[in-house]
């Protein structure tokens, strides 16, 4: 499953998120870089599990994200996702509430 939240700015959006994490403002979260890719990886709860893929989506005008499962997980993703989505879910209402209009899920 992947989220989308609808924003004016997506790029923006995303550097801000990258930031709060990189100046520990958002604690329970780290960056994991892969391949030129950083990902969110929370540092609690689940968080040996998977990363969460933030991308920033022009032609839709969105933040899109959708949870990637670690390398040796077995564990399907489908166990697990709606609890990273919903940790995700919680930055953006608490920090970002302004910079989004509505919430898709694709």
């Amino acid at each position: 499953m992947k989220l989308r939240f609808k924003t004016a700015n997506p790029g923006g959006l995303k550097q801000a998120i990258i930031k709060m994490v990189k100046e520990g403002k958002l604690n329970t979260w780290a960056i994991l870089s892969s391949n030129g890719i950083d990902y969110l990886k929370h540092t609690q709860q689940w968080g040996e599990k998977g990363v969460l893929q933030v991308t920033d989506n022009k032609v839709a005008a969105a933040l899109e994200v959708e949870v990637r499962r670690l390398e040796g997980v077995k564990e399907e993703i489908k166990d697990f996702e709606g609890y990273y989505l919903g940790r995700f879910c919680e930055i953006i209402f608490v920090n970002f509430k302004d910079q989004f209009t509505a919430i898709e899920k694709v």
